[in-house]
């Protein structure tokens, strides 16, 4: 596995990178051998340091972690343990899913997205009057990009977003073909939203 090491304003020293890549290389060896590359960051944070870790487990898969501690070290530590869990995790739930369902026709569509800024993010020297005129106005894009929406099970959509440690995922359900959304929950549990799987369960009652 292709591994980079790196600091944001931070001198990562060679005993880090040593530690960080023995630590990661272990990790990954034990829970999934072929994975394709990863990246750790070392960056100063309110905590003392914070410390990023993102492993390509595939070309479409990837597991992100961080931690935070005093110590570097210990930072380093706290994110290779969370990554730790979700690859074990992950593998786990892959190989009950692997002996209970049949495979899905692989299906990609590209999705266009944009990305908005937030209000934090939006000049603070502006006139008063210019202040009211954004009041209005929709907020300025940052990005426009394309989302690829794979065709899967809902339960592989529940691993991938529990592996990423996104918030959201867009994937098109295996069952119907039909867009659907798995969010995280502000108490920690993920929600599911199936406009036309419920659709179809109104239909069929009715």
């Amino acid at each position: 596995m292709i591994l980079n090491i790196s600091g944001r304003n931070v001198d990562t020293g060679a005993a880090f990178q040593e530690h960080a890549r023995e630590t990661l290389l272990a990790i990954v060896e034990k829970y999934f051998s072929n994975a394709v590359s990863g990246a750790l960051t070392l960056a100063k944070s309110e905590f003392g340091f914070e410390v990023k870790i993102r492993i390509n487990l595939t070309k479409r898969i990837a597991l992100e972690s961080s931690g935070c501690a005093r110590d570097a070290h210990a930072a380093l530590e706290s994110a290779a343990e969370h990554a730790e869990k979700r690859l074990r995790r992950y593998k786990r739930r892959l190989k009950n899913h692997r002996n209970t369902s049949s495979p899905v026709i692989e299906d990609i569509q590209l999705a266009p997205t944009s990305i908005y800024a937030g209000v934090h993010q939006l000049q603070t020297d502006q006139t008063p009057e210019r202040a009211a005129e954004n009041d209005d106005e929709a907020l300025p894009v940052i990005a426009e990009l394309s989302y690829e929406v794979e065709s899967m099970s809902v339960e592989q959509a529940v691993m991938r977003l529990e592996l990423s440690g996104d918030q959201c995922l867009l994937f098109r359900n295996a069952g119907h073909l039909g867009l659907n959304m798995l969010h995280r929950r502000s108490d920690g549990t993920i929600g599911w939203v199936d406009p036309r799987g419920n659709r179809e369960l109104s239909a069929s009652a009715s």
